[in-house]
C-alpha cells in the first residue's frame, strides 16, 4: 500500500477573477495504490449549470472505476469529461478548462486542456508548468505582450482547446518521478 508510505497533503486555492461567481472546482480521490486530483474552471456563462463540477465528477468517478496512470488512461479520463460536456442538454454549449493529476505516490502524470494551470515546484523553484491553450499565451510566445500580462489579458479566455468541443485534443505528460517536498 503506497499511500500508507507517503505523505500527501491536498489543498485548493482559487481566486474569483473578473466574474461575479467563481466557477472553479477541485476534487480528488486517494486510493491505496493511486490518487487523482482534478481542477476545472467553467468557462460558460450559464449560471444554473456548473460545467467544472460536471467535468470533475466525471473524471473522479471514471478514475475510481479503473485507477491507472498510463498515458492512455489519463487521456481517456479527459475524453470522458469532454463527452459528458457534449452530452449534457443545455440551451448553450457547456465549456470548461481542466487539469488532471494522477499519481502512484512515487511518480505522477498530468493531462490538461484549456487555461487551468499546473505548476510543479521543486526546491522552491518552478520545476514544470503547463501553458495556456489561449490566444493570450500565443501573444506571450510571440512577444506581443509581457508574460506577467497573461493572467489578466482580455484574450486569456479565447481558447483554442477546452472541454466541450468536438475536435478535442488534450495534452498528457510523461511520468515524472516525485521528490521529497515537491509541491503542485
Amino acid at each position: 500500500m503506497r499511500k500508507q508510505n507517503s505523505d500527501f497533503e491536498a489543498r485548493f486555492i482559487s481566486e474569483e477573477g473578473s466574474r461575479l461567481k467563481n466557477r472553479d472546482y477541485f476534487g480528488y480521490v486517494e486510493l491505496d495504490e493511486f490518487a487523482c486530483y482534478v481542477i476545472a474552471d467553467g468557462i460558460t456563462e450559464i449560471t444554473d449549470i456548473e460545467s467544472a463540477r460536471l467535468a470533475i465528477e466525471t473524471v473522479i468517478l471514471s478514475f475510481q472505476e479503473k485507477p491507472s496512470m498510463s498515458k492512455w488512461s489519463v487521456k481517456s479520463l479527459l475524453k470522458r469529461a469532454n463527452r459528458a460536456m457534449l452530452g449534457k442538454e443545455s440551451a448553450r454549449r457547456l465549456k470548461a478548462s481542466i487539469t488532471v493529476v494522477v499519481t502512484d505516490y512515487q511518480k505522477l502524470r498530468y493531462g490538461y486542456v484549456g487555461n487551468t494551470r499546473l505548476r510543479m515546484y521543486r526546491g522552491g523553484a518552478v520545476y514544470r508548468q503547463t501553458r495556456d491553450m489561449s490566444l493570450a499565451q500565443e501573444m506571450v510566445e510571440q512577444e506581443k505582450i509581457a508574460k506577467d500580462e497573461l493572467m489578466k489579458h482580455e484574450e486569456r479566455n479565447n481558447l483554442y482547446a477546452y472541454l466541450g468541443q468536438k475536435n478535442f485534443k488534450p495534452v498528457v505528460s510523461k511520468k515524472i518521478k516525485l521528490a521529497e517536498t515537491d509541491m503542485i
